[in-house]
């Protein structure tokens, strides 16, 4: 089980990537990459959920 950071809640590893999944596919594709849009960072944040649990 992995953790939410801003919630506390316990989440196992398949819900994480099953979420992952959905942040990736809401991602509207932009020419350009800003490190402030939330879609990515949410998405960055779930994988590395996912990555500190796979360790």
């Amino acid at each position: 089980m992995s953790k939410w950071n801003y919630t506390g809640k316990n989440v196992s590893v398949e819900k994480a990537e099953e979420s992952l999944k959905a942040v990736k596919s809401a991602c509207f594709g932009c020419d350009t990459h800003s490190p402030d849009c939330s879609i990515a960072k949410a998405a960055g944040d779930i994988a590395a959920m996912t990555e500190e649990e796979r360790l």
